[in-house]
């Protein structure tokens, strides 16, 4: 049995749409299945954790997700019963970050295929942010600072809508962060590594912890971040001007941007991150209000996955 779960709204009424022109392939599998959509009164990650808590005599609840980055973040962080739980998704949002890291095709027919054989394809690891307010999963990345604040303003810009509606979401994203660079907003920045080394930012743009290389519609802030290494990738921008901003990042789409001396990469299981200012904090481009600490960390091979 597959639960095929579907957000209507991703990528602005994308969902609803892609179902119904995928639905004769799930039907041409042969395997049975039964539909969930997610509405503002039962959201992703509450569907997710009542079908994840219900006892199905050791089988699999096999969920396929039809929706973006966020709704298959919504999905992780609904899971109640990890061992006996496997995701597929078929991507139906603005950025699609997961699908590209992941190397999800074009093909939906062949991926429902892969999808409807029932085996678990591979097991990825999945990413921890704790901050004052709690505790949140993430499957691509978690940043504070620049990058968090562009995805807060880009998500809940009008812009992003229309863009989303010609399959050019990610401007919304590029938008936001030329304004936000204009304003040159940095803080000062205390990282606590694993290994127990310090490293200290007096005027850090972003620190982000990539779990996958892409992020923010494509943009490889950490071009040998691997989901299956039990490690974090790190990206930190320190005491950048707008100016060199705008040169740095077009490249940061290539991922040449490390090239860059003001730019930061490095690998740890753990990172504890203190701000001398409340800053916006994002898990996989859904941000969350402002917070001064930050500890990021992974579940190696966390989440299997049926594609």
């Amino acid at each position: 049995m597959l639960h095929i779960l579907v957000n209507p709204a991703a990528g602005t009424g994308k969902g609803r749409k892609l179902f119904g022109n995928i639905r004769p392939f799930f039907d041409e599998t042969g395997v049975p299945y039964q539909v969930h959509f997610s509405d503002k009164d039962k959201g992703i990650e509450e569907i997710v954790r009542s079908l994840t808590s219900e006892r199905t005599s050791g089988e699999y609840t096999d969920i396929v997700l039809i929706g973006g980055d966020g709704s298959m973040n919504g999905a992780v962080n609904g899971i109640a019963d990890w061992d006996r739980t496997r995701l597929a998704l078929i991507p139906a949002g603005s950025g699609n970050d997961l699908a590209r890291g992941l190397g999800i095709g074009d093909d939906r027919r062949e991926l429902i295929r892969r999808i409807a054989k029932g085996k678990t394809e591979r097991s990825i690891d999945v990413g921890v942010c704790e901050t004052e307010g709690g505790s949140k999963l993430f499957n691509i990345s978690s940043g504070v600072g620049f990058d968090a604040a562009a995805c807060y303003f880009a998500d809940r810009s009008r812009l992003k809508k229309g863009l989303n509606g010609v399959g050019l979401g990610r401007l919304a994203y590029i938008t936001e962060a030329i304004r936000l660079i204009r304003n040159n907003e940095t803080f000062r920045c205390e990282m606590e590594l694993a290994s127990g080394e310090v490293k200290r930012y007096e005027k850090c743009l972003m620190a982000v912890g990539m779990n996958h290389r892409y992020e923010g519609g494509g943009f490889m802030f950490c071009p040998d971040a691997s989901d299956t290494d039990g490690i974090l990738d790190f990206c930190v921008a320190d005491d950048i001007s707008p100016g060199e901003f705008m040169r740095m990042f077009p490249k940061a789409m290539k991922g040449r941007h490390t090239e860059y001396e003001k730019i930061e990469i490095f690998r740890t299981e753990q990172v504890d991150i203190t701000i001398d200012k409340p800053s916006f904090v994002h898990m996989d481009g859904e941000a969350e209000p402002v917070s001064t600490r930050i500890r990021l960390s992974v579940y190696d091979k966390k989440l299997k996955l049926l594609m």
